[in-house]
């Protein structure tokens, strides 16, 4: 498994974090990902039919092409937390957080003792199967190498934010805006002022809290606004989307000469 410098590591030396969305749920993608030079594939399973099974496979793959996995759980489900986990997410997002107990039990179910109260196992895929150290050993390495990441993506989690960024052991808050934008009344509607002033409030709690703040911008030309208010955490799009306007643009290519 990638036993690098981790993009933790990296993340906490002041570098940025570029991942793109594994929606397509292929071990190929993943590796591209991967090797297309990506810091993190985000494996999600909120908005797929993925099982653990499968999120495990893509963990290998992910660990093959040298590429960190971050694994979207479907809710906040400490056994759910659990599995993610257990088949080898490096980072665990956990979506719609809204209160500072329900990130605080992400933290319990995240970690393990003295920090949490992750179920005990130290034999499974994401603790390498319990080689080479102590139970001890293994669950302080994975205490460290674990970053926990929840999701703010509704007009109550950004009231809430303050609390919710001030609970300890918590590594990562990502900013919904597609979420936030229906909880506010203008789905779909990004650049709405209010979701843009709500999106802008959150992210600063984030960075004065000492968080890394994690945010999706599919536009490269957006990022340098974002950087300057202190995001670290990039999603770059989702290869659904990508090989959508992949195939489309190949196709208009050929029908263009053909029709000609």
């Amino acid at each position: 498994m990638n036993d690098g410098r981790s993009l933790k590591q990296r993340l906490l030396h002041g570098q940025v974090g570029l991942g793109l969305v594994c929606r397509t749920l292929s071990a190929a993608a993943v590796e591209l990902i991967g090797l297309s030079g990506f810091d993190f594939v985000w494996i999600d399973m909120e908005h797929t039919a993925a099982d653990f099974t499968l999120v495990e496979n893509l963990c290998r793959a992910a660990d093959a092409a040298q590429v960190e996995p971050l694994v979207r759980v479907p809710d906040k489900s400490p056994s759910n937390i659990l599995r993610a986990l257990e088949a080898g997410a490096r980072i665990v997002n956990v979506p719609q957080v809204e209160h500072a107990a329900e990130a605080e039990a992400v933290v319990r179910a995240s970690k393990y003792h003295p920090i949490g109260e992750r179920g005990y196992c130290s034999s499974s895929r994401g603790n390498r199967y319990g080689f080479g150290s102590s139970v001890q050993e293994i669950f302080a390495a994975a205490n460290e190498r674990v970053m926990t990441m929840v999701q703010i993506e509704s007009s109550t989690g950004v009231r809430n934010a303050l609390e919710i960024c001030s609970v300890s052991g918590l590594d990562i808050v990502f900013v919904g805006m597609g979420d936030l934008s229906q909880s506010l009344g203008v789905p779909g509607q990004m650049n709405h002022p209010e979701v843009l002033a709500q999106t802008r409030r959150t992210l600063e709690i984030i960075r004065t809290s000492g968080k890394l703040a994690a945010l999706h911008v599919e536009a490269a030309g957006a990022v340098r606004n974002w950087l300057d208010i202190g995001v670290r955490i990039f999603a770059c799009g989702t290869d659904l989307a990508l090989f959508g306007k992949t195939l489309r643009c190949v196709q208009e290519e050929f029908r263009d000469i053909v029709n000609c």
